[in-house]
């Protein structure tokens, strides 16, 4: 599945700024982030429950757009697409999956909701079918098309979600806590899932507080502060080794630490 994605190949997918966001003008999300993120690059947003990982996924989305410093997402400024001019297109480019599969799941079946996006492009029923098809296998949920979503389970619905955004064959893919609340099974499984998605030469960016998935998702790690700012950006492996960042991050403390945690088979 491929979109008819035109901007410069050579310019970064994302690059912001002294980017600002502020929640009903006055209370800070984001505060000055700088960023810029190539193409087919796998990265990791780690941070603290509250530090600005969704809010900076839904800015990457351009539903959001910053209050202050400057952003551009696939060579178009983001406001433009916040502000719903160019967004439709956008939108088939970057596809975000929310934390909760309940936001994007709501027709009868999963089919159906797979095949939403895809209609809206005004495709003929045999190429809707097959991005349709090609979705369901990649997320491996070919036998569940015809179910209704709520008789899923957490991981079924978070595979049902990601397909429908897959569907549209966009360039870059985020993700929102894809492994959170999911049973040691279903989270190994997505994680497969996403690494196929990474091979496949997808960018994606999966906000996360799950340290132990990182080196398997990610290159590179972004690690954003309580004070909403970038604490930290580098490769995975040397990130997850600095404990005192982590620390400093809440994302670890020190007498619950171990190293081994880090440390993940593949096999």
């Amino acid at each position: 599945m491929s979109s008819d994605f035109s901007a410069n190949r050579t310019e970064p997918v994302f690059q912001l700024k002294g980017v600002r966001y502020l929640y009903n003008g006055r209370q800070i999300a984001l505060d000055g982030i700088d960023l810029e993120v190539g193409r087919g690059e796998q990265l990791a947003l780690l941070g603290a429950n509250g530090s600005g990982k969704s809010t900076l996924l839904k800015l990457l989305d351009g539903i959001f757009g910053p209050n202050s410093g400057t952003m551009r997402a696939l060579g178009r400024d983001i406001a433009a697409v916040a502000s719903g001019l160019d967004s439709f297109r956008f939108h088939r480019e970057v596809g975000l999956v929310f934390q909760d599969p309940d936001v994007q799941l709501f027709s009868a079946t999963v089919f159906d909701d797979v095949a939403f996006g895809p209609l809206q492009l005004g495709l003929s029923q045999a190429e809707v079918r097959q991005r349709c098809d090609e979705a369901l296998e990649i997320m491996e949920i070919t036998h569940l098309a015809r179910r209704a979503p709520f008789e899923l389970s957490g991981g079924e619905k978070k595979r049902a979600a990601i397909a429908s955004v897959l569907s549209l064959g966009p360039e870059v893919i985020l993700l929102d806590e894809p492994t959170a609340a999911l049973d040691p099974r279903s989270k190994w499984l997505l994680v497969s899932l996403i690494q196929k998605l990474g091979q496949a030469g997808k960018t994606i960016i999966t906000a996360t507080h799950e340290l132990e998935i990182v080196p398997l998702i990610a290159s590179r790690v972004i690690v954003l502060g309580e004070n909403r700012q970038v604490l930290a950006d580098g490769p995975a492996r040397q990130v997850l080794e600095d404990t005192d960042l982590l620390v400093k991050a809440n994302l670890i403390h020190p007498e619950l630490h171990y190293l081994g945690h880090f440390q993940p088979s593949m096999g």
